[in-house]
C-alpha cells in the first residue's frame, strides 16, 4: 500500500491532515504583514507612503544596504520605538525574507498597521540589480 492509497483510505485522518496543513501555510504566508516585490517597495518610497527598515545585524548593513534604510534589531524595537515612525509604512528588509514576518508582528504589537515584508529579503533587491550603499 503507498501513501496516496493510505491517504484515500483512511480520507477521515487525511481530511484534518489537509486542512490543518493549508491553514498553516496560509497563515505563515501572511504573518507579520503582505509581502511585496522589490517594484513594489520602489512604489511606495517614491510616493513618500514607506521607509524601510533593515532588521540585519549592524555588520551586515554596513556590507550594504538599501539607501535611506532605518538599521534596527528585531530585538531592539521597544527601545528604539522613537524612530519607528507610526504614520509611515513600513518595509521590513532581511537577508533572505525568513525573519521578515517575526518582525512584522512585533512591529505590530508596536502599533504600527501598515508593515510590509520585502518579498525574498535583499536577495530579491540585489537579484532585480537595485542599487545597495555601501
Amino acid at each position: 500500500m503507498d501513501l496516496f492509497d493510505f491517504l484515500i483510505s483512511r480520507w477521515y485522518f487525511s481530511v484534518p491532515l489537509i486542512v490543518t496543513l493549508i491553514s498553516w501555510w496560509v497563515y505563515e504566508s501572511n504573518k507579520g504583514g503582505k509581502k511585496i516585490s522589490p517594484a513594489e517597495a520602489v512604489l511606495l518610497i517614491n510616493s513618500g507612503e514607506a521607509k524601510f527598515l533593515d532588521i540585519r545585524k549592524k555588520e551586515d548593513f554596513e556590507t550594504g544596504h538599501i539607501s535611506g534604510s532605518l538599521n534596527i534589531l528585531k530585538d531592539a524595537f521597544k527601545q528604539q520605538e522613537h524612530l519607528l515612525k507610526k504614520e509611515k509604512a513600513l518595509i521590513v528588509v532581511s537577508e533572505n525574507g525568513i525573519d521578515s514576518g517575526g518582525a512584522g508582528v512585533e512591529l505590530k504589537k508596536l502599533g504600527i498597521e501598515n508593515v510590509y515584508l520585502l518579498k525574498h529579503g535583499l536577495l530579491s533587491w540585489q537579484e532585480e540589480s537595485l542599487p545597495l550603499v555601501k
